[in-house]
This record gives structure tokens, sequence and C-alpha cells, in this order.
């Protein structure tokens, strides 16, 4: 968000469970790194990105056509927006998924950017969009992509990939700067299989790219004396007992934000130990 079964080569999607305090192999905040359990991306599938476009370029006409078909099958912007942050306040604020979440929000410092479509080019240069924006201020953002491959995570996750190995790892301006920590409806970790409970601690209502900065990221980790495995092993433990308690059910009725008896009871006896 257990551990890495193997030895976590350079970038391999070793993020923390918690929402805000997100870390990796290499970058600026590399000495806070904690083995945390793999990503399942064993993909051969390409996602086919040409190139990035210069952002200042980007075909208006193409957007309009894909946004067009977007809003046909999903909720509106403003749906999707309002949907992500009630997620965020209810379920990583709510269940203290991480203990850094609400600060930024409070400071209204967290941003949220809906992009439309399943076009990989399209995606990405919104998400290299904000990797700039971000990387010249404080604060996080989400950039929530409803279309892109809700229902495959590989494909979802090939993204991902190229954005860090073709974007941050070749940018002397973004690489140690910021990073990104993927959230999807089918996330899976390594060694958990789909159904593995601790899965949720990345799982959301629509494919997201998480953008922080890196020195934040570093911040956070000294705010739990360097340890952020203390936040993971406290949500899987959380994720456990509600599983025990609440059944399968109920931690999906939970995890959507949906209210359940004995959260609060849950809550109260589920802590980051010291």
């Amino acid at each position: 968000m257990a551990f890495l079964r193997s030895a976590a080569p350079r970038r391999l999607y070793a993020y923390a469970s918690c929402y805000y305090s997100c870390t990796v192999v290499s970058g600026a905040a590399a000495q806070h790194h904690i083995g945390f359990k793999k990503c399942a991306f064993h993909s051969s599938k390409d996602v086919q990105v040409r190139s990035i476009p210069n952002i200042h370029k980007l075909s208006i006409r193409n957007f309009s056509k894909e946004y067009k078909i977007a809003q046909a099958h999903t909720p509106s912007d403003a749906v999707v927006e309002s949907q992500t942050m009630d997620w965020i306040r209810k379920v990583v604020i709510g269940y203290n998924l991480c203990p850094f979440a609400a600060q930024p929000l409070r400071e209204n410092r967290l941003n949220i950017t809906v992009v439309r479509g399943d076009d990989p080019e399209w995606i990405a240069s919104t998400v290299l969009h904000e990797m700039i924006y971000q990387s010249e201020k404080p604060g996080t953002t989400v950039v929530v992509a409803p279309e892109y491959y809700p229902e495959d995570f590989e494909l979802y996750m090939s993204l991902v990939q190229y954005l860090e190995e073709e974007v941050l790892d070749e940018s002397d301006d973004l690489r140690g700067v910021v990073q990104i920590a993927p959230f999807h409806p089918l996330f899976q970790f390594e060694g958990s299989g789909s159904d593995g409970v601790d899965n949720y601690t990345n799982r959301s209502p629509y494919p997201m790219f998480h953008i922080l900065r890196e020195d934040e990221v570093a911040g956070a980790v000294q705010k739990l004396g360097g340890d952020a495995s203390k936040v993971w092993e406290r949500n899987v433990r959380l994720l456990e007992s509600m599983e025990l308690k609440l059944g399968r059910d109920g931690v999906e009725k939970a995890m959507r934000g949906e209210t359940v008896d004995d959260m609060d009871e849950l809550l109260k006896d589920i802590k980051v130990q010291d």
C-alpha cells in the first residue's frame, strides 16, 4: 500500500496506501521509500501513445468530439468532480486512510481536473499540463478520466508507465519534483488477486492520476517518523476488520462512501501504531 515479495526495481509502482503520502524508489523523496506491495501490472498491452503533443497545439476539434461522446455515456464534469470530492471527503479523509489528506483540502490546495474520452494522447497531455502546473506551486492535483478504461486496469497502467518512463524520467523540470500515484476501480496489487481486500486502498470511483510534489511527500513521511508503512499497516488492519465485521458487501459499500453501521467503532479501535 503485506509488503513486496521481491526487491522493487526502479519505479515499480511501490506506492503507499496513504492517499497523500505516496513514495517511489527514485527522486527527491527516495530516502523515504518503503518496500510496499507491487501493483499487479504484467501487461503486454500497448497504449500506443505516439508522442506527447504540445499542450498548446492540441486539437480542440478532436477533443470536442471526444467530449460529446463521453457526455452521452457518463455524468457531466460537475457530477464527476462532485463524486470524486465526496469520495475523498468520506473515504480518504473520513476513514483516515491518509493522515495528511485533510490539510491540502482544508487549505484549498487540492485540485480536481476532469478529462474526457479514451484517447491516450489527450489524457497524457492533460496529465502533463497538470504536472507542470503542480511543479510550480504547493498542493496536489487529481486528474479524473472517467472513460479511460475503467474496466481494463492493465491498459490504464500502461499509460501510467508511459507517463513515468517517457515523461517524468525524461524531463529535467519534472523529474524529482512531482510523481504520479495510480487509482483505479479495479486496482490490484501483486499477490493479492482481484479479490484481495487490500486492493481497496487504491480503488476509486473512476480512473485517476494523483499528482504529488515530492517535497511534500517527504515532509509527510517525516511526520510519521520516516516510516510510511505505519499507515499501510493500519489501513490493511482496518479493511480486514471491516470485512470480518461487515462482509465484503459492507466493505464495498463503505469504500463507496455510503453509510454503514459500526464504522465509528472500527475507526476508534484501529489507529496508526507508534
